[in-house]
């Protein structure tokens, strides 16, 4: 009787626990940052950008894609020992977008571009990237003063600026140099220039060179005058 036939699983309705859950960044993204320093720069080309893979398949994530827009409904499977991301419209699994490959222990393959497994503090559904790879850390005003930029967006020894936050995406109007927002509190903050240099990091106030009266907004800027120069505190070598 074919009914006592144990009914073969369907791959896309098993739940099972995935071996390498985090958060991930584009390779090429972080080495850009590394080298240059410039997100406005480093986000030139990049396609797929930022993942978090959850902790079991069937579970919802997204891809971030160019810093700009983000692809929902990916939901991870476990195709007969290959990992892959499927794509969901209303409730039915349509294709395998993208397949997913182990490379090492912090590294995975997502189609054909690499991730790096990073540590990032959340701000809502947004990842604080730039705060874990490229700010966080000491520095030093002219004075001596120590100014420190922690990975959760919290800045100390920046006189009124208690929080900042980096922009990642350029593409809009008025970003025409790397920008970070400072302010008093999360939710209001004025936009500075930065620019870091081989030991250190000057922040700028924003010069509008071309302002839209219609839009009622400045839609190209430039380096202004300094407003913060800080150094990396030197290395004492024993």
């Amino acid at each position: 009787e074919t009914s006592s036939t144990p009914k073969k699983l369907d791959f896309k309705e098993i739940k099972a626990p995935i071996p390498f859950a985090g958060t991930y960044l584009n390779e090429t993204y972080l080495t850009k940052i590394r080298d240059q320093k410039s997100p406005r720069k480093a986000q030139e080309g990049i396609e797929e950008c930022f993942i978090r893979i959850p902790d079991n398949t069937l579970t919802p994530t997204s891809m971030i894609v160019n810093f700009h827009e983000t692809l929902t409904d990916l939901i991870p499977l476990n195709h007969d020992g290959t990992y892959e991301l499927w794509e969901q419209q209303n409730d039915s699994l349509t294709k395998a977008r993208y397949t997913i490959a182990l490379i090492s222990e912090d590294k995975i393959k997502i189609g054909t571009t690499t991730f790096i497994r990073i540590n990032t503090d959340n701000a809502g559904n947004q990842p604080r990237i730039l705060e874990e790879i490229l700010f966080k850390g000491t520095y030093e005003l002219k004075k001596g003063e120590k100014v420190e930029f922690k990975k959760n967006g919290e800045v100390t020894g920046l006189g009124k600026y208690k929080y900042y936050a980096p922009l990642i995406d350029y593409f809009d109007a008025g970003l025409d140099i790397d920008q970070v927002g400072l302010g008093e509190t999360r939710d209001k903050l004025t936009n500075f220039g930065f620019k870091f240099r081989k030991n250190g990091l000057d922040l700028f106030e924003l010069k509008c060179k071309t302002f839209d009266d219609k839009e009622k907004r400045c839609v190209e800027v430039d380096y202004g005058k300094k407003a913060f120069d800080l150094s990396k505190p030197e290395v004492k070598v024993k």
